[in-house]
């Protein structure tokens, strides 16, 4: 089955729960047929004794209430998503057995051909050659602060690739919740890749890797050769917008104004080499200004720092780059106006 089709249902995943966090088909459900610590006595049983031997245990520690629990919630979710399939990593031992486990109830569901193995090579495959990328890609860059990220939301045409990755790119990107595997980053991004319905694609200007999620394949050289429209807004604006999001909403989010200044300090170090000795010892101080006495000037004062010293010279040399790709650049207005005029309905 198509990728498209199988992210459609929410399909049952029968591996063990360490398993499919590192990797699933989007929307799956983890009810599995061996929990992470009967996967792991299977697996010692199987290296000490042989597959019968281990075959013979998985039975033994799958049954009774456990068993029967585990097909009421199997019924139930059958119930509830019609067209759904069960799948296990290979289409093999664990899926089959579902498959029978089900019949005797006179539930009949089908799985996943060569399993979750199979999916993820297709996913893999996907993203090899750039020829597959056959939409018009659009690229909305700008200087930190800029909004782009709002700024492509309104755009039915998008796909946002830092929701996606639940990062916001920088280094002081990181949110309050885990990011996927990449495994599951790349999964989630092509499925909605594939399940696009318009002629142009709008994506904002990213680094290869997004937190610890790494851009699939050919996928950041595509974006490298699309069309760049560049949102240009002043400085003092970015200030405030960087303020709101990265102050004024995090602390909301965390709560604990201590632990995002801990957060940020983290952060600050780890470009400690890049900044030089002196600016990261000036942005530390203002910094701990900033949270030590909820003091807005101070913080805009660090962020400005940042801001002129490093992240915008790092992505001016980026565009410098990139100056044959640019169709537009101005501000909000004028881009939203240029866009309207080359997106096709």
């Amino acid at each position: 089955m198509k990728i498209k089709n199988l992210v459609q249902f929410s399909n049952i995943d029968v591996r063990s729960e360490k398993e499919f966090n590192k990797g699933t088909i989007p929307g799956s459900v983890n009810f599995p047929i061996l929990i992470d610590s009967h996967f792991e006595q299977i697996g010692k049983e199987y290296k000490k004794k042989g597959k019968e031997a281990a075959v013979t245990l998985g039975f033994k520690l799958v049954n009774g209430d456990f068993k029967e629990n585990l097909i009421n919630f199997w019924e139930n979710h059958i119930f509830n998503n019609p067209g759904c399939l069960v799948f296990c990593y290979r289409g093999g031992m664990r899926s089959q057995i579902a498959l029978e486990w089900l019949s005797k109830r006179n539930i009949i569901i089908n799985r996943l051909e060569k399993g979750y193995k199979k999916f993820r090579s297709n996913i893999l495959a996907q993203h090899q050659d750039k020829n597959k990328y056959k939409k018009d890609w659009i690229i909305i860059g700008g200087l930190t602060g800029s909004g782009k990220t709002e700024f492509i939301k309104g755009y039915k045409e998008n796909i946002d690739l830092e929701d996606i990755a639940n990062h916001r790119g920088s280094a002081f990107g990181r949110k309050k919740t885990n990011q996927p595997t990449q495994a599951n980053f790349e999964n989630i991004l092509t499925a909605k890749y594939l399940d696009h319905q318009f002629p142009q694609l709008l994506l904002e200007d990213e680094s290869r890797t997004i937190g610890r999620a790494g851009l699939p394949g050919c996928w950041y050289e595509k974006m490298q050769i699309s069309k760049l429209v560049v949102i240009e807004i002043e400085h003092e604006e970015r200030l405030e917008n960087i303020y709101d999001e990265y102050i004024c909403q995090e602390i909301k989010i965390i709560n604990d104004e201590e632990e995002l200044f801990n957060k940020y300090s983290n952060a600050l170090d780890r470009i400690k080499r890049r900044l030089g000795n002196s600016l990261h010892g000036e942005i530390r101080e203002f910094m701990t200004r900033g949270f030590g006495h909820d003091d807005k000037e101070a913080h805009k004062k660090w962020i400005s720092i940042l801001l002129t010293n490093y992240y915008d010279k790092m992505y001016n040399y980026k565009l410098g780059i990139r100056q044959k790709d640019i169709v537009h650049r101005g501000n909000k207005s004028s881009c939203q106006k240029y866009l309207k005029s080359i997106i096709k309905e």
